[in-house]
């Protein structure tokens, strides 16, 4: 099975979340460390997924803790780029899964994420992460994607598990949408500062034809699916703006 297919929704960043019970997670309050399981391996989980111990080992080595990069896996509040809450110290693969130990800093969103934590408020840690797709496969017997490699970026303290393909903007008026789209553009400006004009021209072009397809929808259509190729709720096929997508 074309996996492209099967999982045309996975392209991007991604998110896993975990939940936690008191007994699964400490803290030491004179360090004010944080540790406990990001991930867990072996088991299916909701998405479908089976991850294998491993899967984060190059992701530890190139950007974790004690290795030399500058973009270090980091320690979120809610998966916010914005609101990084502290310092991962220690990352590693276990037979049970992913183990973390975090150093929460003395700022007003560590501080929620440490009573929070502490109260029960809070019970979950999520990862954000790609998957690398010729490390990972479906398995047709288990009816589950094994995944043997990803591409880890942050872990995080979540409300409530994250869908990495749907995300509530909050624009209720034609005003909201403007100002949506002015953030939009200074965002994407941000990003390709001090690209080369012709790759930013390029990256402008692709994002202004995926939020257009974004905008269309045809008509719902009746016929079935063929076996193997991606489906919504009412059987339309479905394709990702990006699975064909390949930056040069």
């Amino acid at each position: 099975m074309d996996k492209t297919n099967k999982y045309s929704g996975r392209m991007g960043m991604q998110y896993k979340t975990f939940s936690i019970y008191a007994k699964e997670v400490n803290y030491d309050n004179e360090s004010r460390t944080i540790s406990g399981y990001a991930a867990i391996f072996g088991n299916k989980d909701k998405a479908g997924d089976i991850l294998i111990k491993g899967c984060f080992s190059k992701s530890i080595q190139d950007r974790g803790p004690e290795s030399p990069a500058n973009d270090k896996i980091i320690m979120l509040w809610m998966h916010n780029m914005n609101e990084p809450i502290g310092r991962i110290a220690v990352l590693n693969e276990d037979e049970k899964g992913l183990y973390f130990e975090a150093k929460i800093d003395e700022v007003p969103r560590g501080e929620q994420a440490i009573k929070q934590l502490e109260s029960g408020t809070l019970n979950q840690f999520s990862i954000g992460y790609q998957y690398v797709w010729e490390n990972c496969e479906y398995d047709a017997e288990k009816d589950a994607f094994i995944v043997k490699e990803v591409k880890l970026y942050e872990i995080s303290v979540v409300s409530i598990g994250c869908n990495g393909e749907t995300e509530y903007l909050g624009l209720k008026s034609i005003e909201d949408v403007e100002k949506a789209y002015e953030e939009l553009n200074t965002e994407i400006s941000e990003v390709c500062s001090g690209m080369p004009a012709s790759k930013q021209q390029k990256i402008q072009r692709i994002i202004s034809k995926a939020m257009s397809l974004a905008s269309f929808r045809p008509e719902i259509r009746k016929e079935p699916t063929p076996e193997g190729e991606g489906a919504d709720m009412h059987g339309n096929k479905v394709k990702s703006m990006f699975e064909n997508l390949k930056l040069k």
